[in-house]
């Protein structure tokens, strides 16, 4: 109702792209109601820190080497405040107070904050809790790394074989490559494909925290070639390619001239994506989705969040499930409705083909451990909360900070 009224959008209606009734704002028993369709999710971007490590230590944060950009508002940079971001609260968040079916567990550059033995650890906590399979983890690779690092191209076979990563999550921004670079990328590539992985995840846009160079190897015009290089391959670009006042257009751009027989193997997430277009307005949103139904349909979308950094996935759950196209703007622009056909592929169907899984077995064996906990604790114990500044002075406070960590 607020961004509605902030932006100056229909609340119902024909022109609505957030629906939202007044008895909705007044009665619990019609928001209910209005939000009571059921979707299977599968969040494939999910993230967390590892509060062992050594550089997160008490007198580390102090010296505010472990202080994190994504912290809980009236939190400092202390140790009490990662807990948040911890793999504790990442379990509560999104496994038990979301509706979040599936989370797979990605990989940050070099693993620095998130090594790869924790990721698949995490995993097994999650899937021990509920008794079932509700975690997957990636194998996070750099390809620059050299012999012998964590994220080596020669750790892959470990990561696979003996922790059970599902496929390859990679940054071209960490380091400067692309991935149609025959010497860097083509390695792991082979590699890849030699131990049955035919999924190959890669952050492409929102350029911070990743280098001085970052911003021109997270573009996407590598696309072309490796797809055409790498017939057996699927390749799923994070994020949409996104940039901060700047959207997709060049993702958009570089997809379009790929021959559609090999645009099929081609795949968008939307995590942080979609949050941040939300967040500036609905109607950003749904310019984000309508442009990517238009160029890759929607069998080629998958579900990401980003979370634990923007707090509990629920809020962007709730956003998308309510999220709509206008006939007005479809007629304009060319975009497909965001239905509920459109919906249900894009929040987990698609993922589940990708990933292996059976969204009518997992559904039989519910409730789980997982469901349980959030029963025991009857929605008191949800924060729902959006991670991050909250007023002014909190987001002058970040900028400083984040001021000081790139000088």
């Amino acid at each position: 109702m607020v961004l509605d009224a902030v932006h100056g959008l229909d609340r119902d209606g024909d022109a609505a792209v957030l629906p939202v009734a007044p008895e909705e704002t007044m009665e619990p028993a019609a928001a209910a109601a209005r939000s009571a369709d059921r979707y299977f999710v599968v969040d494939v971007q999910t993230h967390h820190v590892d509060l062992t490590l050594p550089f997160l230590s008490a007198e580390a944060v102090a010296r505010q080497v472990g202080c994190l950009r994504f912290l809980p508002p009236n939190l400092t940079c202390t140790l009490g405040g990662l807990q948040a971001l911890g793999q504790a609260n990442f379990l509560k968040e999104v496994f038990v107070d979301s509706e979040t079916d599936v989370g797979v567990i990605s990989g940050v550059p070099k693993g620095t904050i998130l090594p790869v033995e924790t990721m698949a650890a995490t995993r097994d906590m999650v899937n021990a809790v509920a008794g079932g399979p509700r975690a997957l983890s990636h194998a996070m690779i750099d390809p620059r790394a050299p012999e012998g690092a964590a994220t080596a191209v020669s750790s892959l076979e470990h990561q696979v074989r003996d922790l059970g990563a599902r496929a390859v999550k990679c940054y071209t921004g960490e380091d400067s490559w692309w991935l149609d670079d025959e010497a860097v990328s083509y390695p792991m590539l082979a590699e890849a494909r030699r131990l049955g992985l035919t999924l190959v995840n890669v952050h492409k846009g929102f350029p911070g925290l990743l280098g001085t160079m970052a911003e021109t190897y997270v573009r996407s015009r590598d696309l072309p070639r490796v797809t055409r290089d790498w017939p057996d391959l699927d390749f799923c670009v994070y994020h949409s390619g996104y940039f901060p006042n700047e959207g997709i257009r060049e993702f958009i751009r570089v997809v379009r001239r790929i021959p559609r027989r090999r645009r099929k193997r081609v795949y968008a997430e939307i995590g942080s994506a979609f949050a941040v277009a939300f967040l500036q307005s609905p109607t950003e949103a749904a310019h984000l989705l309508g442009q990517l139904l238009r160029t890759l349909g929607s069998r080629r979308i998958l579900w990401g969040t980003d979370s634990i950094w923007w707090g509990s996935p629920q809020w962007q759950i709730d956003a998308f499930r309510r999220l709509r196209i206008p006939p007005a703007m479809r007629e304009r622009f060319g975009y497909p409705p965001l239905g509920r056909r459109a919906k249900r592929r894009i929040l987990g169907l698609n993922a589940a083909r990708l990933y292996g899984l059976d969204p009518a077995a997992l559904a039989a064996a519910r409730p789980d451990g997982l469901d349980r906990l959030r029963a025991e604790q009857d929605g008191a114990g949800r924060s729902l909360r959006v991670y991050g500044p909250r007023t002014r002075r909190e987001f002058l406070a970040l900028r400083a900070h984040e001021a000081r960590r790139s000088a």
